[in-house]
């Protein structure tokens, strides 16, 4: 499933308004955790120039701001609703564009962010030499994705994905369709390991992985050498 920027867009817009509630109940409060662990790992590096990429309602983005005072931390969307709600909530640099061609001139930030929006990405690839191209030699890219459980807890991902999460949003907020597309995004994701080969693909050097929550999330550091 390749998905389309379009349609994307109009979700993320829809969910916008309750954004930020959706991923507390539905991680079970766990997000904010994986959140603090990849503002950490960035903030150990001691960045002055920062992009958090798909930064949504601004989670990753105000942290990093609060983490690295002395910083420019920027935050990058294409949903204008969601981009919105990061400023009034307090993120200084909100800037709207496409992550397949951003706005941004070449070497440009120390360390890049990206938190659960790669999967959403129509063309991971080009997005990824993106990340490459506005990263400093020996920056850091910082990714936070979900990743496939290993078994029994692929089974309980499983319905836990397809069948709790749509059936619960439907009823709610008659939103089904929507978590369908984000369940399919989930577990259409890549392996770590065909993971590292698209990230060694597009210039970016594996460092370490860390994986969470009983392998259902794992935050991935890359270094542009």
């Amino acid at each position: 499933m390749v998905p389309d920027p379009s349609s994307v867009r109009s979700l993320f817009t829809d969910l916008a308004p309750s954004y930020d509630c959706y991923n507390r109940v539905f991680s079970l409060g766990l997000d904010t955790l994986w959140r603090k662990r990849l503002v950490a790992a960035v903030t150990r590096i001691h960045p002055q120039a920062v992009l958090d990429v798909a930064c949504g309602s601004g989670d990753v983005a105000l942290a990093l701001q609060r983490a690295l005072p002395g910083a420019k931390v920027s935050g990058l969307d294409f949903c204008a609703p969601l981009l919105a709600q990061a400023k009034s909530r307090g993120l200084r640099n909100p800037v709207e564009g496409d992550a397949l061609a951003m706005p941004f001139a070449d070497c440009q930030f120390d360390a890049v962010t990206l938190a659960f929006g790669l999967r959403n990405f129509s063309n991971r690839e080009k997005g990824l030499r993106e990340i490459f191209r506005v990263l400093r030699t020996g920056g850091i890219f910082a990714l936070l994705e979900f990743s496939p459980p290993p078994m029994p807890w692929k089974l309980f991902w499983h319905f836990y994905l397809f069948i709790f999460m749509p059936c619960v949003a439907e009823i709610l907020t008659r939103q089904g369709d929507a978590f369908r597309y984000l369940a399919r995004s989930i577990s259409q994701f890549p392996s770590p390991a065909s993971l590292a080969k698209e990230l060694q693909f597009a210039g970016l050097h594996w460092e370490s992985s860390l994986s969470m929550s009983f392998g259902l999330v794992r935050l991935t550091l890359c270094r542009k050498t």
